[in-house]
C-alpha cells in the first residue's frame, strides 16, 4: 500500500498550522517503516495535543531520522520507539500492543514523538499563535475609538465633578462665616470698626486666616484676574487689582467708600472683603447671623486655580456686583482718570482730523494732546465730557461746607466745599489744584476748557482753558 502526493498534501495542509510538516511518503514494503497507528494523523495529533506534546513525522530520511541507530536495532526500533514514549498509551486505547503495531502493514508511515515544553497549551500561546492574534491595524482602530470615546465622555464627567465639588465648597464657607459672625456678635464685637483694616485684625482671631493683603496688594492673596458676566451675557474680565473699595464691587447703597482687603484661609479659600463701618448692633442672642451682611464679599472656594469665574468657583455676596463702568456715579459712567500725554496729528489730510473741529487753522495741529485724550476716549466706547457733565461729576463729588447736597454748573467756580464721605478715602478722580481735566469743548483752535478738582472746590469758569498741546493735563471719559 502506497500513500500518493494527494495524502500527502492533505497531511500537510493539516500539519503546517502547527509548524510541522510532512517529509514524504516511505514504500510500502520498507522494512525500516515504523509503522505505528491506523488511525488518521490528524487524530493521533489531537491525542498527543490533549497531553502536550509535540509530535514530529519523520520519512525514513526524515527530520530526526538515525539511520545508523535503526540499523543495529532492526525492527526493534519500531518497539523501542513506541515502548520508551508516550505513543504507548494511545496505542493501548486502540486495544493493540506496541509488538503488534510494529508488525502491522496496515498505514505505512512513521510517528516519532518527543516532549515541548515550547508549545504547552498557556497564555503565551495565544499571543504567538497566528490564529488568536489581532493585527495591529485591529489594535489601532480600537485604541483610537476609545480615545473618541473618552474626549467625548469625560470633559462632562470632569465638569459635573467640578460643579459639585464648587457647590459643596460653597455651602461650606457660608457656614463657616454664619458660625464666625454669630461668634463676634455673642463677644461684641462685630460692630464698632472704623475700617476694613480694623474689622479684619479682629475677624482673623475667629476665622483661621493664614494671609493678609492690605488694599494695594489685592493680587498676592487673590487671582489677578476674574471673569464675569457682562453685556448680552457675555464674558467680561475683572482686574481685582481695581476691587479697592467698596464702590468698586458695587455696593453704593452703603453710602461709604471704605477699602477692601483680601485674604486666604486655612482649607485654600481666598477672599476680597470689605466692611460696613455703619454695621448695626444685633442682639447677641435672638439675631445670630444677619451681620454677615454687614461685610461684602467675593470668595473664590479653590484658591488661584481656575476657571475664576463668577457662577463657577467664585460666589459675591448681596449686594456686589460688576458692570463695565469704572466709576458710576450719579446715572453717569465714568472711567478711570488717565494722564492725557497722548500727541496725534489733526491737521489736513491726517486720519484723526475729525477730532479737531478747527483742523489746520490749530497752530499745533501736529501735536495735539488733546485731541489725543478725545481718540482715547473714542477707544473705550466712551467720549470727552461736555463742561456741563464735568460739572454734574462735581456737584455728586462734593457736598456744602454744612453738608447738604449742591449742584455746580458748567462754568461755575465753587470753593468751600468738601468731599462726600463715601469718596473721602477712594475719590473717583485725583484732587489736586494742578490736576485739570479736559472737556471736549474748545475755546478757540489752539485752547480747549478744562475743570479742575481740589479737596474743598472745583473751577470750571470760562478763563479756565488750556492750549492743546500741553501735556500735563489729565482727561476722563463718559458714557450714559
Amino acid at each position: 500500500m502506497m500513500f500518493n502526493r494527494k495524502i500527502t498534501k492533505t497531511l500537510n495542509s493539516s500539519l503546517l498550522p502547527l509548524g510541522r510538516r510532512w517529509h514524504g511518503v516511505p514504500d510500502e514494503g520498507s522494512k525500516r517503516d515504523f509503522e505505528v497507528s491506523q488511525i488518521t494523523p490528524h487524530q493521533v495529533w489531537t491525542k498527543l495535543a490533549k497531553r502536550s506534546l509535540s509530535p514530529t513525522i519523520l520519512s525514513p530520511k526524515g527530520e530526526g531520522y538515525d539511520e545508523t541507530r535503526h540499523k543495529a536495532t532492526g525492527t526493534n526500533s519500531c518497539n523501542h520507539l513506541i515502548t520508551q514514549s508516550p505513543v504507548l498509551d494511545l496505542l493501548h486505547a486502540h486495544g493493540d500492543s506496541p509488538k503488534e503495531r510494529c508488525s502491522s502493514r496496515l498505514v505505512p508511515f512513521a510517528i516519532r514523538t518527543r516532549y515541548a515544553p515550547s508549545v504547552r497549551k498557556s497564555a503565551s500561546h495565544l499571543i504567538t499563535s497566528k490564529a488568536a492574534a489581532f493585527t495591529l491595524a485591529e489594535v489601532l482602530i480600537t485604541l483610537a475609538v476609545i480615545g473618541i470615546v473618552a474626549a467625548l465622555t469625560l470633559p462632562g464627567l470632569i465638569q459635573n465633578h467640578n460643579e459639585k465639588a464648587w457647590s459643596t465648597a460653597k455651602d461650606l464657607w457660608e457656614k463657616k462665616l454664619t458660625e464666625t459672625v454669630r461668634r463676634m456678635n455673642i463677644d461684641g464685637v462685630m460692630t464698632g470698626h472704623d475700617s476694613t483694616e480694623d474689622f479684619m485684625n479682629t475677624f482673623k482671631n475667629y476665622m483661621k486666616v493664614i494671609k493678609t493683603c492690605d488694599n494695594g496688594d489685592i493680587n498676592k492673596c487673590y487671582s489677578p484676574k476674574i471673569v464675569t458676566t457682562g453685556k448680552d451675557d457675555a464674558p467680561l474680565d475683572i482686574e481685582t487689582e481695581t476691587l479697592t473699595s467698596a464702590s468698586s464691587m458695587g455696593l453704593k447703597e452703603w453710602q461709604t467708600n471704605t477699602n477692601t482687603m483680601s485674604f486666604v484661609v486655612a482649607d485654600g479659600t481666598t477672599v476680597i472683603m470689605a466692611y460696613q463701618p455703619e454695621c448695626p448692633y444685633a442682639d447677641p442672642i435672638e439675631d445670630t447671623g444677619s451681620q454677615v451682611s454687614c461685610m461684602g464679599y467675593m470668595v473664590d472656594v479653590n484658591g488661584k486655580k481656575g476657571p475664576n469665574r463668577v457662577g463657577k468657583d467664585i460666589q459675591l455676596s448681596s449686594g456686589v456686583a460688576f458692570s463695565t463702568c469704572d466709576n458710576p456715579i450719579g446715572d453717569m459712567c465714568w472711567s478711570t482718570e488717565f494722564q492725557a500725554n497722548r500727541a496725534i496729528n489733526t491737521c489736513d489730510g491726517s486720519e484723526y482730523e475729525d477730532l479737531d473741529s478747527y483742523g489746520s487753522s490749530n497752530s499745533y495741529c501736529a501735536i495735539n494732546y488733546w485731541a489725543g485724550a478725545k481718540l482715547t476716549c473714542q477707544e473705550k466706547g466712551m467720549s470727552l465730557p461736555t463742561r456741563a457733565q464735568l460739572a454734574q461729576l462735581a456737584s455728586n463729588l462734593y457736598v456744602g461746607s454744612a453738608g447738604n447736597a449742591i449742584t455746580i454748573g458748567a462754568n461755575e467756580n465753587r470753593s468751600s466745599l468738601k468731599v462726600k464721605d463715601e469718596y473721602s478715602q477712594n475719590p473717583p478722580i485725583t484732587l489736586g489744584y494742578d490736576h485739570r481735566y479736559w472737556s471736549s469743548e474748545e475755546y478757540n483752535a489752539n485752547c480747549a476748557y478744562t475743570r479742575y478738582f481740589y479737596t474743598t472746590g472745583t473751577d470750571g469758569s470760562d478763563n479756565n482753558w488750556y492750549s492743546k498741546v500741553n501735556n500735563n493735563r489729565r482727561a476722563v471719559c463718559i458714557s450714559n
